[in-house]
C-alpha cells in the first residue's frame, strides 16, 4: 500500500470506477468505522452490489481481497494523523461543526502534502517563471485559488492573467505560443471548458498545467503537468470549503517556490510593486 492510505486512495480512484464498484467506494468513505468490522456479504448488500464487485473493487485498488482490504482501512483508521473526513449533518451542534470543518480542513491539508509530487511540482515552477505569459483557467469556487494565484504572480512582476468566462479562457488560449503557460483549477477535473482551454493552448506550442483532485480527469489528461489536491469534496459535491483550503496550499507553495528559486530578482519586483501601492495609496489619503 503506498503512503496515501486507502481511504485516499478510494477517493482519488472513485471517478474512474464502474458504476457498481462506485457504490462500494462512496459507501466505504461514508462508514469507513463500520466496514473493518462488516462481512463481505453484508457490505455488498447495503451497497446493493454482488460480492464479487466488492472483490473486484479491492482489487482496482491495488489489494489482493476484501481481507486485506480491512487490514488497510484498521490502518488507516488507526493512524494518528487520520482525523477523517466527516459531513456535517443538520442535528449536529455548533460545537460539532466547528469541530468537523476544521479537521475536514487539516486532513486535506495533510492528504494533499501527501499526493504532492516534488519532481512536478518543481517542473511547473521553472516554467512559469520562465513563461512570457500564464493563463489561469477556473470556474466556480476554484475561481478564488486562480486568482489567488494571478495576484500571487503579479507581486512577483510576472505577466500573469486569471480567466473565470468561457469565452475568455477559449480567446486567452487560441493566443498562446511556446514562450507561454497555460494553467487549469479543476477539484473534479470534470470541467470541460477548462479541458478545452488547456488542449488550445497546449495545440498552439503553450506548455498546460493542471490542478485538480483526480487522475485521468478531462482536466488532468489536457495538460503535460498535472499537480494534484485531495479533500473532501466529490466529484459531483465539489464546493467543500476543505476543497478550496487544499488549492491555495499549493498556490502558495508555488507562490514560495517561485520566490526560493528568484529571491533577489523577486525582492527588486515586489518592492516596486510595494512603492507603486504605497504612493498610490498615501495619494488617495491626502485627496480626501
Amino acid at each position: 500500500m503506498d503512503s496515501r492510505g486507502i481511504l485516499l486512495k478510494i477517493k482519488q480512484t472513485l471517478p474512474l470506477l464502474a458504476e457498481q464498484e462506485r457504490k462500494v467506494g462512496d459507501y466505504v468513505l461514508r462508514h469507513p468505522h463500520e466496514i473493518v468490522g462488516c462481512s463481505i456479504t453484508r457490505l455488498a448488500g447495503a451497497c446493493d452490489v454482488s460480492n464479487t464487485t466488492v472483490s473486484r473493487f479491492c482489487r482496482r485498488l491495488g489489494v489482493k481481497g476484501y481481507r486485506p482490504f480491512r487490514i488497510a482501512l484498521a490502518r488507516d483508521l488507526g493512524s494518528p494523523e487520520s482525523l477523517m473526513y466527516i459531513e456535517v449533518r443538520p442535528d449536529d451542534t455548533l460545537a460539532s461543526v466547528a469541530q468537523k470543518t476544521f479537521a475536514a480542513n487539516i486532513q486535506a491539508l495533510r492528504d494533499t502534502q501527501k499526493v504532492l509530487d516534488l519532481s512536478v511540482l518543481e517542473n511547473a515552477v521553472e516554467t512559469i517563471l520562465q513563461a512570457r505569459r500564464v493563463d489561469i483557467y477556473a470556474t466556480g469556487g476554484a475561481g478564488i485559488a486562480a486568482r489567488e494565484l494571478h495576484f500571487k504572480c503579479m507581486q512577483l512582476g510576472l505577466n500573469a492573467n486569471a480567466f473565470l468566462d468561457l469565452q475568455m479562457q477559449l480567446m486567452s488560449a487560441a493566443s498562446l505560443t511556446a514562450d507561454d503557460v497555460g494553467l487549469g483549477i479543476s477539484h473534479s477535473g470534470t470541467q470541460r471548458h477548462v479541458a478545452e482551454a488547456l488542449r488550445l493552448a497546449g495545440s498552439g506550442g503553450a506548455t498546460t498545467i493542471a490542478l485538480t483532485s483526480y487522475p485521468g480527469s478531462l482536466v488532468a489528461q489536457a495538460a503535460d503537468l498535472v499537480l494534484y489536491t485531495a479533500a473532501l469534496g466529490t466529484p459531483t459535491v465539489h464546493d467543500s470549503p476543505s476543497v478550496r483550503s487544499a488549492q491555495l496550499s499549493v498556490v502558495d507553495v508555488i507562490y514560495e517556490a517561485m520566490l526560493m528559486k528568484e529571491r533577489e530578482l523577486a525582492r527588486d519586483k515586489m518592492a516596486r510593486v510595494a512603492r507603486a501601492i504605497s504612493d498610490h495609496t498615501t495619494g488617495s489619503s491626502h485627496g480626501a
